[in-house]
């Protein structure tokens, strides 16, 4: 094997299996660095592509990659390495090493020997895999190593995560140089319409959709969303009350966050809501009463479907007994508990409870997402359930589903990640998060309030550090 170091701070990146089984085109992903795969991860590779799991797929994929670049290449390339478009180059493992039980330590073992043989260089080692694990024993000896951060979204935590909301404050109110002025406009479809237009200091370039309010003394209960800005004034529609005056199938808004969650789920304008939230906000609930509203009551869409990652991700359901609905249930705790909620009517009996729960069951189309390849829906509500377990990639593949007139609602809770390899920052909803903000048919919203039970609220402020 012959790598030039004449470049300085030139890097090689020893990629682990799993890298390539998250994102096979991570290989042309490292610009003009070196992309070294070992002999091991061809191995492991191998095992992996059988089957419907997107982590077979995604093998299957990283060796047609790999095939079509060997295929370009003279065999006497090899050791110096194939040229990639963006620069750099691959190289596989052509040295011998001794073989290793488990496959990390071997793996380990190639970027030990990689980082000695360029000790005295510009050129330095790094292990690249998103196996925790793996990155602690690889700096335990001596290796630079560090997680596959294509897909990531930069620091991701409660404060730094778009919340899709923002508070005007009685002194912003008050601040010199604010100007407000109001229209009204009628609509058949909700009545009066309001419109606030503020010339303001503190007015930003937000994003479209932002979930503007105020609980100042001089704007009491000011909740709107904001349609338009040039960064200097802020065009502000007010939103509709479903706190007291609207409902959907029943449910009404329980604080501001739930109102503006109702009012995204039914705007006809936006065809994309992310809704992230600890367990107890309401995610589930106000989105199932929101598409039950709008398929049945409004006529709007066509029918609901649900899908879920059955986790792992990708994970064959096939083995399980019945139809696809059959296989995918015992993962749809949480649809199954909101249609429960939905369904109860307090002046019914046990006969009546359990008849509009299945109502309301025969009504919600549940949908396995490794089922979903190749499928296309128009004029549905499509439910993503339990979206943080997704990649980048499956989010992408999910989204794309939707057809014409189609709205798609991802929901999630990114302190609730059981996906290996996955964290707040590389989760697919995150992703999708980050990256669907400016749209203007794009709206999100993270709500804070839980209103399950006292014991709920307790567990959600106090079990995470």
């Amino acid at each position: 094997m012959v790598i030039s170091n004449k470049k300085t701070d030139s890097k090689i990146y020893v990629l682990d299996t799993n890298v390539l089984l998250h994102e096979p085109e991570s290989i042309f992903k490292f610009e003009e660095q070196t992309v070294f795969i070992p002999l091991r991860v061809l191995e492991e590779l191998d095992s992996h592509k059988r089957g419907q799991r997107d982590t077979a797929r995604n093998a299957r994929q990283a060796h047609r990659y790999l095939d079509e670049l060997l295929s370009q290449a003279d065999i006497d390339q090899l050791p110096e390495g194939i040229a990639l478009d963006g620069g750099g180059k691959l190289i596989f493992q052509t040295f011998e090493k001794d073989r290793q039980t488990v496959a990390d330590n071997e793996i380990i073992d190639v970027a030990k020997q990689l980082r000695d043989d360029f000790e005295n260089t510009d050129t330095s080692v790094v292990l690249v895999t998103k196996d925790i694990n793996m990155r602690i024993k690889a700096v335990v000896r001596g290796i630079i190593s560090e997680d596959y951060r294509n897909d990531q979204v930069a620091s991701i935590g409660d404060e730094s995560l778009f919340s899709g909301q923002i508070e005007i404050t009685e002194e912003m109110w008050e601040a010199e140089g604010v100007e407000i002025r109001t229209e009204r406009e009628d609509s058949q479809d909700v009545g009066t319409i309001i419109i606030y237009y503020i010339k303001a200091p503190w007015v930003g370039n937000w994003p479209i959709n932002t979930h503007i309010y105020s609980n100042s003394n001089n704007q009491q209960n000011f909740r709107g969303i904001l349609r338009a800005t040039n960064g200097k004034e802020a065009m502000i529609e007010i939103l509709p009350d479903f706190e007291q005056h609207y409902h959907c199938w029943g449910i009404q808004a329980r604080n501001q966050e739930q109102n503006y969650a109702l009012s995204i789920l039914t705007d006809p304008e936006i065809d994309f809501v992310t809704i992230a939230g600890d367990a107890g906000t309401g995610k589930t609930l106000l989105t199932l009463a929101a598409a039950l509203q709008l398929v049945y009551e409004d006529k709007f869409y066509d029918e609901i479907i649900v899908t879920r990652a059955t986790v792992p991700m990708g994970e064959d359901i096939g083995f399980l007994p019945g139809e696809e609905e059959a296989k995918i249930e015992p993962w749809m705790g949480a649809i199954t508990d909101a249609l429960e909620t939905l369904a109860a009517n307090p002046e019914g009996n046990e006969f009546e409870r359990k008849s509009g729960l299945e109502f309301l069951k025969n009504r919600v189309k549940i949908k396995s997402s490794s089922f979903m390849r190749g499928r296309s829906f128009s004029g549905k509500f499509f439910l993503i359930d339990e979206a943080q377990n997704l990649t980048a990639a499956q989010m992408l593949g999910l989204i794309s589903r939707a057809g014409p007139g189609t709205k798609v609602v991802a929901i999630g809770n990114l302190k609730q990640i059981d996906t290996p390899y996955l964290s707040a920052n590389t989760s697919g909803f995150s992703y999708a998060i980050d990256r669907m903000r400016n749209w203007e048919h794009y709206a999100h919203i993270t709500l804070t309030s839980v209103e399950r039970s006292r014991l709920a609220d307790y567990v959600a402020n106090n079990f995470h550090d």
